[in-house]
């Protein structure tokens, strides 16, 4: 099956969870409405080894991406039937990339509005998501992180604006 688009999501700062939307319009600093919108953000624990907490760098985490395939296996991983898309604060579900939290850096997912998006590598797991999960589904949160290790999906910024549907095709284009 070819890679596309299973579902969209934008997670308003203002809002608990992600509201579902059939299409997304990126711009060159993310998804407008979305709590990672943005051309920069601040430092935390993922940047400690190169800066200190709340220096203002570079948004390389504008956009969330995850694939069903990895939902599945984190859902068989904390015995729950289902991983509903945008139960992890994902923007973009996709169908057909079983190995996406695999996928170089740098990689590219274009999309027939011209919309790219750079990956920049597997998305850690957290027990923020944890939490997430637990209140939709009652597993508990702390298990998250090992369960979804190398399962959590991506995270990416927008290199050229565009549309994204439901349902669009996905063209993959690594550097290698």
């Amino acid at each position: 099956m070819s890679p596309h688009v299973a579902a969209l999501h934008i997670w308003s700062p203002d809002l608990e969870t992600p509201t579902p939307v059939n299409s997304i319009n990126l711009e060159f600093s993310g998804i407008p409405g979305d709590r990672h919108y943005g051309s920069t953000m601040f430092s935390g624990a993922r940047e400690k080894h190169a800066f200190a907490r709340g220096t203002e760098i570079s948004n390389y985490r504008q956009i969330s991406i995850v694939d069903q395939a990895e939902l599945a296996r984190i859902a068989e991983n904390l015995g729950i039937d289902n991983l509903a898309a945008g139960t992890i604060a994902d923007n973009i579900c996709t169908k057909g990339l079983p190995d996406l939290t695999a996928l170089p850096l740098m990689s590219r997912l274009v999309f027939p509005s011209g919309a790219s998006i750079m990956t920049g590598g597997a998305n850690a797991p957290c027990t923020i998501a944890g939490a997430m999960v637990e209140s939709v589904y009652g597993s508990a949160a702390q298990r998250f992180p090992k369960a979804a290790m190398h399962l959590r999906g991506i995270t990416g910024w927008v290199e050229r604006p565009g549309v994204i549907n439901t349902g669009d095709p996905i063209t993959v284009v690594t550097l290698n």
